[in-house]
């Protein structure tokens, strides 16, 4: 038997479920600016009905838009955002002790946390409530609790709650773009060690493994994504992961990393040579990317759509005659997903964060380029958060000399 049914079939007696709705919950709960408990309030603002989000299981990547609206990382457990004036509840496979219920409590505001063993009988005493329930419908692997949770209950309505959190999360707040930052420095600064090593017969896993000890330490839980350490004729594969390679004097090395602090994502590339010195057909490509880029980042501005975005570098990229070996999109969103969520017809707002990563790819001289960087969205014109690695030619051919890199303050908004 699945073990959500047992959570469904078990029988509590329903006065203690009743009691569990009323009475004073045994700790206080965060306070009332706390950043999770807000976001539930827009939730609960803008629908009609309660909301189900389910963490994940153990096995299956860990759900994003749970620890968005909790900021507890816990597999299988389910939050239960109830109507305004209501107490949202989670419900957990096992209660923890207490100086973990205690923490729990306090980072995600919800007072009260029960065992799956209740969650029955407390969603069954809700049901005065209108019948609409949102799920994030994108998430296979919380329909499981719904197949239970429609039997006993037919005449629920089923709505998705994933577009609503996808808007919600297009905007950053100042909380999320400290972390979108510090996750930008970090990734920079794997890059430049990365840089700094580089030189020909170093194989792609030897930069790969410089990059990720040097996010661990300083701070990452992990990468963002599987690190991309294309050399030569690699360079030119887009999602290249194999990074096994031996390069060879002459190469370009393309970098495509990124170190998830906080639970948000870094997404920076950068390509260099590996010899220290870029041919002079190379920095002719590598710099058509780069101004492609910088006009690409000009581009976003508040009211802009990511089209306009991607169109600011392939024309400057088709002007140059290289728009057939452009083979991507410019952008993508950025936030606790590397391709974090985003409403396709959405324009730019402040609190976006983008990534901007053009890039040329000619498979018969083995030459690919992508430059890539994050970007915050501001009323007053974009800020690139990951300004702390090099990436103008002459810069990076420096720092490859062992040149210190430059001086360069944390943005700020």
């Amino acid at each position: 038997m699945n073990v959500h049914n047992k959570f469904f079939k078990r029988k509590t007696p329903a006065l203690l479920v009743l009691g569990l709705l009323t009475i004073a919950p045994l700790f206080l709960a965060a306070e009332n600016g706390n950043e999770f408990a807000l976001r539930r309030d827009q939730v609960k603002a803008a629908l009609k009905g309660r909301s189900i989000v389910h963490s994940g299981l153990p096995v299956v990547s860990f759900d994003k838009n749970f620890y968005y609206l909790t900021g507890i990382r816990e597999p299988d457990a389910l939050l239960l955002i109830a109507p305004k004036g209501w107490n949202d509840t989670l419900f957990l496979k096992t209660i923890p002790d207490e100086a973990k219920l205690r923490s729990m409590i306090e980072t995600s505001g919800i007072s009260r946390i029960l065992s799956f063993d209740l969650f029955n009988l407390t969603f069954g005493a809700m049901l005065s409530w209108p019948w609409d329930l949102y799920i994030p419908k994108i998430y296979n692997y919380s329909y499981y609790f719904l197949l239970d949770a429609v039997k006993t209950f037919p005449f629920l309505k089923i709505r998705d709650l994933w577009t609503f959190l996808a808007r919600m999360r297009m905007i950053k707040s100042p909380g999320e773009i400290d972390l979108l930052g510090r996750a930008a420095e970090i990734t920079a600064a794997g890059l430049s060690a990365a840089m700094r090593a580089a030189a020909p017969g170093i194989f792609e896993s030897e930069l790969q493994s410089i990059i990720e000890s040097v996010f661990l330490a300083l701070g990452a839980e992990r990468t963002s994504f599987d690190s991309i350490i294309g050399s030569g004729p690699n360079s030119v594969i887009i999602h290249y992961s194999d990074n096994s390679r031996k390069t060879e004097a002459g190469d370009l090395v393309v970098m495509d990393v990124g170190a998830e602090f906080g639970e948000y994502a870094g997404d920076i590339t950068r390509t260099i040579p590996v010899s220290g010195t870029f041919t002079p057909r190379q920095k002719d490509i590598y710099d058509i990317v780069l101004e492609a880029q910088s006009r690409a980042i000009a581009a976003c501005r508040v009211g802009a759509t990511t089209a306009e975005v991607d169109l600011a570098a392939r024309n400057f990229i088709d002007g140059k005659g290289y728009g057939a070996y452009f083979t991507h999109f410019t952008c993508h969103s950025l936030g606790l997903d590397v391709h974090d969520s985003w409403n396709a017809n959405g324009r730019l707002l402040p609190g976006v964060v983008l990534t901007i990563e053009p890039g040329i790819y000619i498979p018969a001289e083995n030459l690919g380029v992508r430059i890539e960087d994050d970007v915050l969205i501001t009323p007053n014109g974009p800020i690139v958060l990951s300004s702390f690695v090099p990436k103008k030619a002459d810069e990076i051919e420096h720092l490859m000399a062992g040149s210190p890199l430059p001086a360069r303050k944390f943005p700020k908004n």
